[in-house]
């Protein structure tokens, strides 16, 4: 009996110890913090690299916008009618406008529409009205905004002739420089020369008045204040004559 009994529970054992062996009992699996970390910068640099790349196709298809929108307004500008230009020479009557003083001949474009002809037509009437201190001031500030425009010249010339008839003889002599310095082609260089020849007179500078009539005859010959150039330089000649024989 107890020979049995110690057989049974030597079995029981060993049939427990092979049950043991079979099934082992499971392991903890530790994970290292490090790898976690690295795992997920890996992940965010899969993420920023995929960004990174929309964004540079962003910046191409901008770039390539802005290059299709420059060719598109050069096209625009090339097909676009040129302004229209006048031509001007020395030899145009009073009624052209003005060449630039910087060359023998060149284009320049008029638009008498531009606010700035407020300002010449407005000294315009105040010549008209007699008015030549205000007139002046009104034509230099249209000179100064519009240094090259067409009207430039005319509008200095209204200046010279301003001076000339309220008898400030020696500011007729500084503006008819001016405008000879700045626009010597201008269709009334003729005329502010023979005011500047006066007013030399005026002043009693005979000898610089009569320079300033030959000139006027030598450049404008054709121009009518020649005429009367003419006329005065003869006067003048006939009364110096006069003087030495009286001497």
């Amino acid at each position: 009996m107890n020979s049995r009994l110690t057989q049974t529970l030597a079995l029981f054992v060993m049939f427990s110890i092979v049950r043991c062996a079979s099934h082992p009992k499971p392991q903890k699996i530790v994970i290292n913090p490090l790898a976690e970390r690295i795992s997920a910068l890996e992940l965010d640099l899969k993420d920023q690299n995929r960004e990174i790349s929309r964004l540079n196709q962003l910046v191409r298809e901008l770039r390539q916008q802005k290059t299709d929108q420059k060719n598109t307004e050069a096209k625009a500008v090339e097909v676009q009618p040129a302004p229209p230009t006048v031509k001007l020479s020395p030899q145009e009557n009073d009624e052209t406008h003005p060449v630039s003083p910087l060359m023998d001949e060149v284009e320049t474009i008029a638009d008498s529409s531009q606010d700035s002809m407020h300002t010449y037509y407005r000294g315009l009437e105040l010549y008209k009205g007699k008015k030549f201190e205000d007139a002046i001031e009104a034509f230099r500030a249209f000179i100064n905004e519009n240094p090259q425009h067409v009207y430039a010249d005319r509008a200095q010339f209204f200046v010279v002739d301003s001076y000339f008839l309220m008898k400030e003889y020696g500011m007729v002599i500084v503006a008819a420089n001016l405008l000879e310095s700045k626009y010597p082609y201008s269709q009334r260089m003729a005329e502010a020369t023979y005011k500047r020849g006066l007013a030399l007179l005026e002043m009693n500078q005979e000898a610089q008045a009569k320079a300033a009539l030959s000139q006027l005859i030598k450049n404008f010959p054709k121009d009518p204040s020649a005429e009367l150039a003419r006329k005065k330089w003869a006067e003048l000649s006939k009364n110096s004559a006069s003087r030495v024989q009286s001497n």
